[in-house]
């Protein structure tokens, strides 16, 4: 090869080489700075904090800190730790991450989270003065009322009723939330009713006219006006709330006083404390028809009543103030309600603690327990079971049992009292098999029922016909679900081999649908009922006639345990000897056998409701009612 080729070649692999080294170095300080960047403790913690691991985040904040606590950046560790701090209530710890934030970097809403720091810690002027200056253009919508539900605290704490009214106002008109808003109209009450000199009271009424705040006012002033012997003044006021068509939670009260002031003396009184709105509020309604169907009937027999009914939204925190709000008026003899569980253990508690009567409808486990002031008329699942129970052994002579039962609370709950009644009882339970709450197929379930292993293989026709022959491993077997897991699952015992075999349901069964649904598969089978609308029982037909007058449909289970509650509370109260709340609580303790649409009912010495539950069979595709 020629010397000048070989030498071109060399220069031509010297320069690519050089070239490539070139664009390398180029690309080296980028790489360095981009692995720099991924490694950044900032960077991470920023990606983890905003990805929703806020407790990931911490400790690579910090180190981001403390790295170069003077870098342009570290503020944005700041802020982030100021805000996770003030998701835990670390509200000291937030104050200090605040502070070290730069004054050019400071933003509208680190001055809101300072202001809540500073109420929080007890600073409660110097946070309302730093919240006053923020404006609403400073703040979104949320931010806005974070700003005025911080004022009203400060300001109640500063004992300064009038400017907390002001923003509480200011919160009812941009609130659309109804648990909020029954919270909100709660927390203007107390502060009318116990920080308001009457003076204030007056101002109030007349500057919050037309709205439920001003509403309140004015009803208090005429309950002021009633206590200190001035009546006419009082009608006059009561009179106006009245005939304003403004709701507001305490129009009941009004009634009250409406008619103290007719009568000249103190009308008995029941609270009624019910999830009127939010999550359960249908469900709170619908029990409140029924007490109110109650109170009238009540009313026209008897020495009037009153009931004054306050909306919990279920919320349990709010339900402990109804109670002692209620617990402070000395015309309340007692309460009704509330229905959802975890509202009812905290009114159970409180009302123990100030010894009134609570004669409540929730399910919820130990309620009784909490004390002898607690009472309870519910359909649980140990009054279902024995119920159940009882009829199965004693009058059918079935000595074992199988559970098929759906992993829900309910499910299992009902499962586990089913079990220990029979064991209880001297009975036997064969098998117990669960489902996941969607399941479709039970071929698994009932094959371990039959004490078989789901997965051996197909019998033939002459295995199927020999087993066919086999009696059932046990009497019957209950199934405590819906009517609609009910009819996927009655067509699937006799395909896997489960034939004849009694069936047995708990109260989930009672729905319009059973039988549409599964009312072919079901025949001869027995579950237990809360309420039966078809009941041969005239008084329960006269309050199904009555109900449908009233509210031009049939009632339900819910309306009955209403009724029933109402009706055994209003029915002891006739007497005018039980017309104080430890002679309340003395009655209901003795009560025996009131005949009410939920069956007959008396309570156990721990305050649960004993009573007979209806008996319901399937029979030639319609309900019989057994007891």
């Amino acid at each position: 090869m020629p010397d000048h080729r070989l030498r071109s070649i060399i220069v031509l692999k010297r320069t690519n080489l050089a070239a490539l080294l070139l664009v390398f170095l180029a690309v080296l300080p980028g790489l360095r700075v981009c692995a720099a960047t991924t490694d950044s403790p900032l960077k991470q913690a920023l990606e983890l904090y905003r990805s929703g691991a806020p407790d990931r985040a911490v400790p690579l904040f910090k180190a981001a800190i403390a790295q170069d606590p003077e870098a342009p950046e570290t503020w944005r560790a700041h802020l982030a730790l100021a805000r996770i701090y003030h998701q835990k209530g670390r509200l000291a710890d937030m104050l200090a991450e605040l502070g070290a934030i730069p004054a050019d970097r400071r933003t509208p809403e680190t001055r809101l989270l300072e202001g809540f720091g500073l109420i929080g810690t007890g600073q409660h002027a110097s946070g309302v003065e730093l919240l006053r200056n923020l404006t609403e253009n400073d703040l979104n919508g949320s931010q806005q009322q974070q700003r005025l539900t911080a004022l009203t605290e400060g300001l109640v704490h500063l004992e300064r009723p009038m400017e907390a009214l002001f923003f509480i106002q200011q919160l009812l008109q941009q609130t659309i939330d109804p648990p909020q808003v029954s919270s909100l109209l709660q927390k203007a009450h107390e502060l009318l009713k116990d920080r308001c000199s009457d003076a204030q009271l007056a101002e109030a009424a007349f500057l919050y006219q037309g709205t439920a705040l001003g509403q309140d006012a004015l009803l208090l002033q005429a309950w002021r006006h009633k206590q200190a012997g001035r009546t006419d003044q009082a009608l006059l006021l009561v009179n106006s709330v009245l005939n304003t068509p403004i709701d507001f939670p305490f129009r009941n009260d009004a009634d009250l006083l409406l008619q103290q002031l007719s009568h000249g003396g103190e009308t008995p009184a029941l609270g009624v404390i019910l999830p009127l709105s939010g999550r359960f509020g249908h469900y709170g309604k619908m029990v409140l028809q029924g007490m109110q169907l109650a109170l009238e009937q009540h009313n026209l027999q008897h020495a009037p009543v009153h009931f004054l009914v306050r909306d919990s939204a279920g919320d349990p925190d709010l339900t402990a103030q109804l109670v002692t709000e209620l617990a402070a008026s000395p015309q309340i003899l007692g309460i009704l309600g509330p229905l959802t569980g975890s509202a009812a253990k905290r009114a159970a508690h409180t009302a123990e603690r100030l010894q009134l009567p609570l004669l409540t409808l929730s399910q919820q486990t130990g309620l009784p327990q909490i004390g002898s002031w607690i009472f309870r008329n519910s359909l649980t699942s140990e009054l279902q079971v024995r119920t159940l129970v009882n009829y199965a052994m004693y009058q059918q002579n079935m000595t074992s049992f199988g559970i098929l039962a759906p992993e829900t609370r309910l499910g299992q709950d009902l499962s586990t009292a089913f079990a220990d009644e029979v064991r209880a009882r001297g009975g036997q339970i064969v098998a117990v098999q669960s489902y996941q709450p969607q399941a479709t197929d039970f071929r698994e379930q009932i094959k371990r029922l039959q004490g078989k292993q789901p997965n051996e293989p197909e019998t033939t026709p002459e295995d199927a016909e020999a087993q066919a022959a086999e009696p059932p491993p046990f009497d019957a077997l209950f199934i405590p679900d819906t009517p609609n897991r009910l009819a996927l699952i009655a067509p699937q015992l006799p395909f896997y081999g489960l034939d004849d075999i009694s069936l047995l349901g708990s109260a989930n069964w009672d729905a319009p649908n059973l039988l549409p649904q599964a009312g072919p598969y079901i025949e001869n089978a027995v579950f237990v009922s809360g309420f039966h609308r078809y009941s041969a029982y005239p008084f329960v037909k006269d309050f199904v006639d009555r109900y449908f007058e009233r509210y031009g449909a049939e009632p339900s289970l819910l309306e009955a345990q209403g009724y029933d509650v109402a009706g055994i509370a209003l029915s002891l109260l006739a007497n005018p000897t039980a017309h104080s709340r430890a002679n309340l609580r003395r009655d209901l303790t003795q009560m025996r056998h009131y005949p009410g649409v939920t069956g007959a009912s008396s309570f156990t010495t721990t305050g649960d409701a004993d009573k007979v539950l209806y008996l319901l069979q399937i029979r030639q595709g319609a309900l019989v009612e057994l007891n």
